[in-house]
């Protein structure tokens, strides 16, 4: 510590030159001993002569008062650093104790001293290392059961041994036990006496009865065969409760059994002769699940292009309504065909010119002649969002229906005053909803808007009328493609600097991308053929690192960690894009050994390949769709079968194979140019697609997928 007392003295005698100073101090260092001896004890004799004169002065005349003598206190205090004290420190304050109450007061203090803490030193050099010690032995708890009758717990109990296990064989032997502790179990108490019984409940209603039927099987599916359907007669989604029949919607279970190979052929024949029904611009098609009708867009002779409805069941196709008469109306042409399970029957939804107000959107419940128009939107493909449909305005707003009218968002029937008036605050801000990217899930709608800024940037509606908004472009507008639903957030591709990547939209309004792939030039292209598809926890889709050459990724989720599946892959889904079947996606590739052919991966390395080389050797198949059916999956594509060259068919795989199910023109050097028009439709029992059969044109084609699906047990008598 520095001790720093502060006080003042004068000398009134002039200072001599340091020179005479250092010279006086070396005369006095020569002074004899003699000399120095004497003169000091001179000086104690002064001294003690004057303090005895001091005594005798400050000594109090007799009196006969008695008088407390003051005391001399001191007092400490810490003090923080600062200007006095750079490290802090302790003040000392000492005086005379004037008022005598042992407490040294302000106006009793008679001098102060700061003590200050030093500067802190320097650290020492690191010592050296210690040795290693010894492995510590593992300390070992054993547990051993005591039963009723030993001497120290005769309802029995547990006895606890602990100790260090020493020889390290992973047994507490009898010399390592250290501690031991006895739990012992309690007597049994006596039994409480029995409670009054209780009145006996009312009787419940009967339940409703379990019902089995056996009816034959639907002759479009099965000509020779049955179904036992097993359920419930509890009402169930309108139907009649314990009425002793078995409803459609009151059956759990079925058991369909067919006793020779399920049935495929041709749907329609409406263009009569070679000429096609089918076209490009009057192909759209829609299956209706709960009527359980094939709608299609198809051209008579009469009606022109117009809508029609197959009935399987009875094989029959009519007209659902002539809405242009003689020129038809053509629809779907732009947005194709939409359909929402209303109850007991279907809504479904369509573009048509009816020749009088220009294109439409249109909604039909199905049935003949009942179908009307909803008004004008903009032609971009709607999303399926809180038990209707959402649409384009050309406004820039949104715009939803169920099939009663249309509904700008804000004023959706279901919200409540506090919810809309919340939305329509954000409309306020946010321009051009959707104009970039919308993506749907059963909970949310995601979609892009202008913000006040005039950014591009994403944003989520809930059911709830809750609005989350992401900044996922700091610097611009955020361009999104896909998307991907995953619990509450979504993946989406989006541009970051000159490349498309992944980012996460997490629930909370924050973002993460996920990947990182650095192309040599130019952009990734990422997900432009396959989409995003997942896979457990793996995301796989196609990109590129070189210029137009797209390769097979995947993304693994949890660690962001990408990885291309094959070197030897190119093109993945360019001509059929690609669908998920079970734990793996399909696709079509190109490949230097076997050209365009079928493939499929699991996100392994491993478990990425060419399904089958359908036209063998570098010869390319021509891959036109796959679509997925149960576990398995199917594929209109060309091939060789049992040696001969067969035209594009439908092929079905489970996953090691393909087989040849359906040739809908068989014949040397014939090809039904299947999936030229319209899409594949997959209804519980069919699958339909457009195929020529040299006979009729292009026309709708089906084939009964259960033995695919496992929902058929077919024996060959």
């Amino acid at each position: 510590m520095e001790f720093q007392h502060h006080m003042s003295t004068q000398d009134n005698r002039a200072a001599p030159p340091e020179e005479n100073q250092d010279e006086r101090s070396q005369e006095d260092r020569e002074t004899p001993p003699k000399n120095k001896a004497w003169a000091i004890l001179q000086g104690l004799l002064l001294m003690t002569a004057l303090a005895m004169g001091v005594v005798n002065s400050i000594q109090p005349e007799p009196s006969n008062s008695t008088e407390v003598g003051t005391n001399m206190l001191v007092q400490s205090e810490s003090i923080e650093p600062g200007v006095l004290c750079q490290e802090g420190g302790v003040v000392l304050s000492t005086g005379m104790d004037i008022n005598i109450n042992a407490v040294l007061d302000d106006g009793e203090v008679s001098s102060t001293t700061h003590l200050c803490n030093g500067p802190m030193g320097l650290s020492g050099p690191q010592g050296q290392p210690g040795l290693n010690g010894d492995t510590a032995h593992a300390q070992t708890l054993e547990t051993t059961p005591l039963s009723p009758g030993d001497p120290t717990c005769p309802q029995g109990g547990t006895n606890l041994s602990g100790g260090l296990d020493l020889n390290g064989n992973g047994e507490l032997d009898n010399e390592e036990v250290v501690t031991t502790s006895l739990l012992c179990n309690g007597a049994s108490g006596v039994n409480g006496t029995a409670g009054v019984a209780g009145t006996n409940g009312s009787h419940g209603a009967n339940g409703p009865a379990a019902l089995i039927d056996k009816q034959s099987a639907p002759h479009y599916v099965c000509k020779d065969g049955f179904v036992i359907r097993f359920g419930v007669d509890d009402g169930h989604d309108g139907a009649m409760s314990q009425d002793g029949l078995l409803q459609p919607s009151e059956v759990r279970e079925s058991l369909n059994v067919c006793f020779s190979p399920l049935l495929y052929g041709r749907v329609s024949d409406l263009a009569t002769g070679i000429t096609d029904s089918i076209t490009s611009g009057c192909d759209a098609s829609t299956w209706l699940p709960v009527t359980e009708r094939l709608l299609v867009a198809a051209s008579h002779a009469d009606h022109g292009c117009e809508a029609f409805l197959h009935n399987p069941a009875t094989n029959q196709t009519v007209l659902l309504e002539d809405l242009h008469a003689s020129s038809g109306s053509q629809p779907g042409r732009e947005i194709g065909f939409h359909s929402l399970a209303a109850g007991d029957h279907d809504r479904v939804f369509f573009d048509a010119d009816d020749g009088v107000s220009g294109r439409q959107l249109w909604v039909s419940d199905g049935t003949v002649n009942n179908t009307v128009s909803l008004g004008v939107v903009e032609w971009q493909a709607p999303l399926k969002w809180a038990d209707g449909l959402v649409f384009h305005a050309s406004n820039g707003s949104m715009l939803w229906t169920n099939g009663t009218q249309l509904y700008t968002l804000p004023n959706a029937p279901w919200w409540n005053e506090t919810q809309r008036i919340h939305i329509e605050a954000f409309a306020d801000g946010h321009t051009q909803w959707g104009s970039g990217w919308t993506h749907s899930d059963s909970e949310h709608l995601w979609f892009t808007a202008v913000d006040p800024q005039g950014d591009v940037e994403p944003h989520r509606l809930t059911m709830d009328g809750s609005v989350t908004s992401w900044n996922v472009n700091p610097a611009g507008d955020a361009l999104l493609n896909h998307g991907l639903s995953l619990e509450s957030d979504v993946y989406v591709v989006a541009q970051r600097g000159p490349a498309k990547q992944i980012v996460q939209l997490m629930d909370n309004g924050t973002h993460s991308w996920l990947t990182s792939i650095a192309p040599s030039a130019g952009d990734t292209a990422m997900g432009e053929r396959m989409g995003l598809n997942l896979i457990g926890e793996n995301l796989v889709f196609d990109a590129q690192t070189q210029p137009n050459q797209p390769r097979l990724w995947t993304t693994h989720l949890p660690s962001g960690i990408s990885v291309q599946l094959s070197t030897t892959m190119l093109a993945p889904g360019l001509n059929a894009g690609a669908t998920v079947s079970g734990n793996s996606v399909v696709f079509d590739c190109t490949t230097p050994e076997h050209g365009m052919e079928v493939c499929i991966t699991d996100a392994t390395t491993m478990g990425t390949r060419v399904v089958l080389d359908a036209t063998p050797g570098m010869l390319s198949s021509s891959v036109v769709a796959v679509q997925s059916v149960g576990e398995g999956w199917l594929a209109l594509t060309n091939g060789n079968h049992e040696g001969s060259s067969v035209g594009t068919s439908l092929w079905s795989s489970s996953g090691t194979t393909m087989n040849l199910v359906y040739n809908p023109w068989p014949g040397t050097g014939n090809d039904s140019q299947a999936g030229q028009y319209g899409d594949l439709l997959v209804s519980d029992t069919q699958l339909f697609f457009v195929a020529h059969d040299g006979e009729t044109g292009h026309e709708w084609h089906r084939w009964s997928h259960g033995v695919l699906s496992d929902d058929w047990i077919v024996f060959n008598r």
